[in-house]
């Protein structure tokens, strides 16, 4: 058979030839589809990544982050404040309200930002994002809390003071956690958006841990300036 096929070959180059071609195409065609498989693996792979990683980014809204809220807003509740020894009713009442805004102006803005968080096509857009609640949120809350004190008959000026004051004492805490979410971009140590997304979210937990000691300092400077001050 062997000798058959041999004298076949010799004899006839046109089977030589087709023989060649059809090696060649049985080459190229095994080439083609080991490369077409791995194409479509990496694919997989990477489809399957991103899936993850929305995942991971939905399962945030269950981070501590929202229990360490509660827990601040907590804290401010059974807050007192006294002037000249005696129970501040005003300045007490003022203060509870003013950090429930807060709280909640930060609890929303973050919990939109999650939802929008898989939107983004990259770790420069979710930083952007980041700095654009942050400072919706203060615009929020200060401009609700202003309009409450009004509204409970705190004097314009004397509202506005509160708020101010506040914000003073807020800002050496608000300045440091920036800075740092801004390194936390920069840095190669958090390379998808779940990964910077939850460091952001560390840090701005451990500010919220400080508004009670900031509120407290602040409202303390104001030296009885609520005590006559009937809040309705």
């Amino acid at each position: 058979m062997d000798n058959f096929v041999s004298n076949l070959l010799l004899e006839s180059p046109i089977v030589v030839f087709l023989v060649i071609i059809a090696s060649l195409i049985v080459t190229v065609f095994k080439h083609k589809c080991l490369s077409l498989l791995e194409e479509i693996k990496e694919s997989v792979g990477k489809v399957l990544l991103r899936n993850q990683i929305e995942a991971k980014i939905k399962s945030l809204h269950s981070h501590d982050f929202f229990n360490v809220i509660e827990s601040t807003r907590m804290a401010c509740k059974h807050t007192k404040f006294y002037t000249h020894k005696k129970l501040d009713v005003t300045k007490t009442a003022m203060f509870v309200d003013f950090m429930n805004f807060k709280l909640d102006s930060i609890a929303k803005g973050f919990g939109d930002l999650i939802d929008r968080t898989n939107s983004f096509n990259n770790n420069t857009e979710l930083k952007n994002a980041v700095i654009d609640t942050m400072g919706k949120i203060i615009v929020e809350y200060t401009e609700e809390t202003r309009i409450h004190f009004y509204k409970k008959g705190i004097p314009v000026e004397d509202a506005d003071y509160a708020v101010d004051t506040f914000e003073k004492w807020r800002l050496e805490t608000v300045s440091a956690v920036s800075g740092r979410i801004m390194s936390v971009f920069s840095s190669s140590f958090h390379k998808t958006r779940y990964e910077n997304l939850l460091a952001v979210l560390e840090l701005v937990s451990m500010a919220i841990a400080l508004i009670p000691k900031d509120g407290v300092g602040a409202f303390n400077s104001i030296n009885g300036k609520f005590k006559d001050i009937k809040y309705k």
